[in-house]
């Protein structure tokens, strides 16, 4: 496994935790959910778009 892939799996895990933290605190109707759940959903979008970028690189590199 190369480290572009290696890379594209932190990013894809990372995304999951943010999503899996986003669900929990909404289940739960905390404190943490009110207080922070725009930056949950900016930082799953952020780690999402990186890992899509990713892997848009990995498929470019493999054409060429």
């Amino acid at each position: 496994m190369g480290t572009m892939q290696i890379i594209l799996v932190i990013f894809m895990v990372a995304t999951l935790a943010v999503v899996v933290v986003g669900v929990i605190a909404m289940a739960v109707n905390g404190k943490l959910n009110k207080n922070h759940s725009n930056k949950l959903m900016r930082l799953r979008v952020l780690f999402q778009a990186i890992a899509v970028l990713i892997f848009v690189i990995i498929i470019w590199l493999a054409r060429n």
